[in-house]
Parts: C-alpha cells; structure tokens; sequence
C-alpha cells in the first residue's frame, strides 16, 4: 500500500513554473508582461499540430525568471482553419518541460525531471525528485501541485509510510528579522 503525504504552502509564489497572466497565455515570470525570448540548440515547428518543440538545453526568459530544461515543447489551442485550410493557433493550452528541469527566479529555485502547465485545470506539476528551495529553506517530494490563480502549492511522495527516505521533507529556517512581541520575554542563549 502506497502511502500519501503532504505539505502544503501558501507562499511560494515565484514557482508557478509557466503561468498565471490567464488561461490563455503561458508566462515565466508570473507578473511580467515581458517578452518570452527561447533558445535552444534546434527547434521544430508544426502547425498542422499548433505545437512547438525546443531541443537541446533549451531556455526561457521572461523577465528576471529562467526556465531551463532538456526540451520544451508547447502547445496552442486550435481555434479554426484559416483560408489554406492550415489550423489557426490561438493560446497555449500546455507546456512540458522534460529532463533536467530547472525554474529560477530572484527568490526561489525548482529542479524536477518534468514540469508540465496545462490551462484548462489552471496547474502546473513538476515532477521527478522535485526539490524547492527559498532562502536557506528547502521542501522535497514526488511530485509538486501549483494551482497557478490561487498559489496554492502541494507536495507529494509517494513512499510508504514512516522511515522512508523518499517521504515529503522540509527544513525550514526561522526569520532572524522579526522580533519579539512588545512585552514578551526573550527567548535564547543570554535570555533575561
């Protein structure tokens, strides 16, 4: 029996790996209107499938954020035919990233072996050893959930049950910047 553990996180905003500008756009940076400027070693296009594939340490910027991974591949909606009888492409509908999958940003850092947006469910899963890191604070599991509208964001493992190395685990250091509540009394080495 597979057992299920979770840790759930309401902050860690700059992991949305691929969107949260709207259904129908895909973004890097969730709160640029910045260009998405991709690069890769080669890139195949085809628009018979509205699809697009970057090849190849393959890497997109928007903004300050970085998404970097062995291949990228994006799909657009389909919204009719145009005069030659080719599909008209409309918004992105899903992006994968697959192998080495890299999301960085000012503030947070993500690895996982596959990351997937699709717009319809509004969420992105990153997969494969997922690793966040924020700070000196780092979360581990499976499989990471980020509902991209309302930054909800869950960890996943798989593992079976207590002593599991592979369990959803998370070190997370206090803010040495917040001080005690007026009249409250100092807590540490040297206390009085």
């Amino acid at each position: 029996m597979i057992e299920r553990r979770h840790i759930h996180w309401a902050g860690l905003v700059g992991v949305a790996i691929l969107a949260a500008g709207g259904v129908a756009r895909a973004q890097i940076a969730t709160s640029s209107n910045a260009p998405i400027d991709i690069s890769a070693n080669e890139t195949e296009v085809n628009t018979s499938k509205c699809m697009s594939i970057w090849k190849g340490a393959a890497e997109a910027l928007q903004g300050d954020s970085r998404l970097r991974a062995d291949v990228i591949t994006a799909y657009a909606a389909v919204k009719g035919v145009d005069s030659s009888g080719q599909p008209a492409c409309g918004g992105t509908q899903k992006v994968i990233a697959d192998g080495n999958v890299y999301y960085v940003t000012p503030t947070e850092h993500a690895r996982g072996e596959r990351a997937v947006y699709t717009a319809a469910a509004d969420e992105i899963v990153m997969t494969g050893d997922v690793i966040v890191v924020r700070g000196n604070d780092v979360a581990r599991g499976d499989r990471l959930i980020i509902k991209v509208s309302t930054k909800q964001f869950t960890m996943v493992s798989e593992a079976p049950g207590a002593g599991s190395t592979r369990r959803v685990r998370g070190v997370f250091y206090p803010d040495k910047t917040t001080q005690p509540a007026s009249g409250a009394a100092p807590v540490g080495p040297g206390a009085q």
